[in-house]
């Protein structure tokens, strides 16, 4: 019963540990490539650390997540990347993966978009999932680059139809609530107040990204009925300057 209890407690964060990058404009300035490290917090004590990163590829750009937490007997170690290219100023995400070991079971998913044949495929055998395309699809990490795309452009609320690891989508919700200066591992930062929004739910999140370091995740916090589950925070940031990557017009 205590594990059962412990993935419950975790497993939140996984899903949504990565939020926000860097962003572009309508006319789409080249993002910034980034690697940045995190603390896992809960009540105040590290139980893990987190990583994030922006690289180029030959297409165009891969978000990557990965995380090693552990609670108790709990372990959860995963990656997650997403492939991508930006076309008018949208994210247009071509390759899910998700790998996860740990306590209980290992998972691997894999989504695969195809823009041209308008085919989404979800597996290693990338079996082909009996759905109507919807060109506004995002996976579970490149949304939240777009959410900062639109940041940047002067939006202050936000609605992206979100492909979950089995292929399924679903209207994901946000708002900036408040600006806030903040002290972290990192340092003391500017930062705005995220929050999503999910109606009668019991579940709390919020995130604060930093204006001055290119609308950054600096720190996630998620709670439920109003008790903490996890505070992640900024630990260590390598930004390099904007490029265009190729692949993005």
């Amino acid at each position: 019963m205590m594990m059962k209890t412990n993935r419950r407690l975790w497993a939140p964060f996984i899903v949504i540990a990565t939020l926000f990058c860097t962003a572009t404009s309508a006319e789409i300035t080249p993002l910034s490539s980034f690697n940045a490290d995190y603390v896992v917090y809960r009540a105040g004590k590290k139980h893990g650390e987190a990583n994030r990163y922006l690289k180029q590829t030959e297409q165009g750009y891969q978000l990557g997540y990965s995380s090693d937490i552990s609670w108790m007997i709990f372990s959860d170690k995963r990656q997650e990347t997403s492939d991508f290219v930006i076309n008018d100023g949208k994210i247009q995400p071509l390759r899910y993966v998700l790998n996860r070991t740990g306590s209980g079971p290992d998972r691997y998913y894999e989504l695969n978009l195809n823009p041209d044949t308008k085919v989404l495929s979800e597996g290693k055998n990338r079996k082909a999932k009996a759905v109507d395309w919807q060109d506004d699809w995002l996976d579970q990490i490149s949304y939240q680059l777009q959410l900062v795309l639109d940041l940047k452009a002067g939006k202050t609320e936000f609605s992206y139809n979100v492909l979950n690891r089995n292929g399924n989508s679903k209207m994901y919700h946000y708002k900036v609530v408040a600006e806030e200066k903040l002290p972290l591992p990192y340092g003391n930062i500017n930062t705005l107040r995220i929050a999503r929004v999910e109606a009668n739910s019991d579940k709390q999140i919020y995130a604060w990204v930093a204006p001055e370091l290119d609308y950054m995740l600096v720190r996630l916090w998620r709670g439920e009925d109003n008790v903490e589950q996890f505070d992640v925070q900024l630990h260590k940031l390598d930004l390099t300057p904007q490029i265009q990557a190729k692949g993005s017009p």
